[in-house]
C-alpha cells in the first residue's frame, strides 16, 4: 500500500474508532444500571478511546512514516485497524440516512425558530461556579442562545375538535447550580408568553437539593389552561425525585408518574400517561382498554427517554414527548450528534419521528450536566397540532 492509501484508510479507521468508543458510552447511558459502574465503565471507554491509538503508533513505529503501515502486521493491531476502517465506512452512510430522516417530514409540516439570547435578556451571563464559567465562555457555545421551536405536527387520527391545539414541550432543565436560577426564570416567562393550551414537562428537573427553592417562581409560575403537566427523569432520583414531584404538585402542576389520567379537552375525552422507565415505573399497558370504534380519543403520553418509542406505540398513544438525550448538546456538520445517552446511539438524540399512528417528539431540552452547546441550541418546542389527512401524507 501507498503512504497516500494507507494515511487515507488511517482517517476512516480513526472515524470508525471514534464511532466505536462513543457508541459504546452511548449506549451503556441507556442502561438504569448502579451509577457508579456506569461511570466506571465510561471512564474506561474514555481511556480506550484515547490511549489506543497512541499505543497502536508506538507499537507501529510512526517515526518511520514511510514504513509506517498497522494494516500490514499480522497481530491484534491489524486487526483492530481493518475493523475500525470497516465500522468507519459502515458508520458514516448510517449517520448520512439516520440525519436525512431525522424529522419525518409527512408529520413535521412547519418549523421556524426563533433563538433568544438569555445573556442579552438577563444583561448578563447567569453562570455559577469555575465550570460553567470556563464552559460558558468557550466560543460558539450556545448553551445560553434559547430558541423558541414552533413545529406543526400533522396526527394520523386527530380528533377535528382538537385541530390547532397547542403544547408547550420543555425538558431536561437539569437545575444542577451551573446556571443560575434568573436563567429558568427566563425558561418560565417564555413558555408562559406562548400561551400554550397544554404543557409538558418530560423530566431531568432538579438534582441539586439546594436548587428546589427555585421552582415557585419558575415552573411553579407556569400555566395553561388546559394543564401543566410532568414526569421526572433519571438525574432528578440523583437528588430525590419524590420530593420534586411534591413540590412541583404544591404549585399547581399535574405528575403523570408512572399512572394513567384521564381528561377532557375541547370535550374530547383525553387519556395521559406517565413513562419514566427504565428508572422508574411506567403507567401499565394492560389497563388500557381497546380504543371504540366512532369515538373521538387522544393519548398523550410523557416519556422521559425515546427508547421507550416502542412501549408509546404499544400504548396506542397519538403524541408521545421524550428528552434525556440532550440533541447531542454537540453536533457535528454532516454528521450530526456524537453523543447520544440510548440504547439506540443517536438515531434518537432529537427529531420527529412515527411508529404505525404513534407520533414521537424528542426535544433537545434545555440543559445537562454541563452548559456546552454547538450547533444544538437549548430548545422550547411549541407543538400546533393538526391532521394528517390522505392527501398530506403522500406529499
Amino acid at each position: 500500500m501507498t503512504p497516500l492509501l494507507v494515511w487515507s484508510g488511517l482517517a476512516i479507521a480513526a472515524l470508525g474508532h471514534g464511532f466505536l468508543w462513543t457508541g459504546v458510552v452511548n449506549r451503556l447511558h441507556g442502561f438504569s444500571g448502579p451509577r457508579a459502574v456506569i461511570k466506571s465503565l465510561t471512564w474506561i471507554s474514555i481511556a480506550a478511546f484515547c490511549l489506543l491509538p497512541p499505543w497502536m503508533a508506538w507499537e507501529c513505529n510512526l517515526l518511520q512514516i514511510s514504513t509506517f503501515n498497522p494494516f500490514a502486521r499480522r497481530d491484534w493491531i491489524a486487526g483492530y485497524a481493518w475493523g475500525a476502517f470497516a465500522l468507519g465506512v459502515v458508520a458514516v452512510f448510517v449517520k448520512l440516512w439516520v440525519e436525512a430522516h431525522r424529522y419525518d417530514r409527512t408529520i413535521l409540516r412547519k418549523w421556524t425558530a426563533d433563538v433568544r439570547d438569555v445573556a442579552k435578556l438577563l444583561g448578563r451571563k447567569p453562570l455559577s461556579g469555575p465550570v460553567a464559567l470556563v464552559l460558558g465562555n468557550l466560543p460558539l457555545n450556545e448553551a445560553l442562545k434559547l430558541s423558541v421551536d414552533r413545529k406543526r405536527l400533522a396526527l394520523p387520527r386527530l380528533p377535528a375538535e382538537l385541530e390547532g391545539l397547542t403544547i408547550a414541550h420543555v425538558t431536561d432543565l437539569h437545575m444542577t447550580g451551573r446556571l443560575d436560577r434568573e436563567f429558568y426564570e427566563v425558561i418560565a416567562r417564555q413558555l408562559n408568553d406562548l400561551r400554550p393550551d397544554v404543557m409538558a414537562i418530560t423530566g431531568d428537573i432538579v438534582e441539586a437539593a439546594e436548587c428546589w427553592p427555585w421552582l415557585e417562581r419558575t415552573l411553579g409560575s407556569l400555566c395553561a389552561p388546559l394543564g401543566v403537566y410532568f414526569i421526572v427523569g433519571n438525574h432528578d432520583a440523583y437528588v430525590d425525585a419524590r420530593h420534586t414531584r411534591e413540590l412541583l404538585g404544591d404549585y399547581g402542576l399535574t405528575c403523570l408518574s408512572g399512572r394513567w389520567l384521564r381528561a377532557e379537552w375541547n370535550g374530547v375525552p383525553v387519556l395521559l400517561g406517565g413513562n419514566e422507565q427504565p428508572w422508574m415505573p411506567a403507567a401499565a399497558v394492560d389497563q388500557l382498554s381497546a380504543r371504540q370504534l366512532g369515538r373521538s380519543e387522544f393519548r398523550l403520553v410523557l416519556c422521559h427517554t425515546p427508547d421507550q418509542f416502542a412501549w408509546c406505540a404499544q400504548a396506542d398513544a397519538d403524541l408521545a414527548l421524550a428528552g434525556h438525550t440532550h440533541g447531542g448538546q454537540v453536533q457535528l456538520p454532516l454528521l450530526g450528534p456524537i453523543c447520544s445517552p440510548s440504547l439506540h446511539g443517536t438515531r434518537y438524540a432529537c427529531g420527529v419521528f412515527r411508529r404505525g399512528n404513534t407520533v414521537l417528539h424528542v426535544s433537545r431540552g434545555i440543559s445537562g450536566e454541563t452548559p456546552l452547546r454547538w450547533r444544538c441550541p437549548p430548545e422550547i418546542a411549541l407543538l400546533e397540532l393538526t391532521r394528517l389527512s390522505a392527501e398530506t401524507e403522500k406529499v
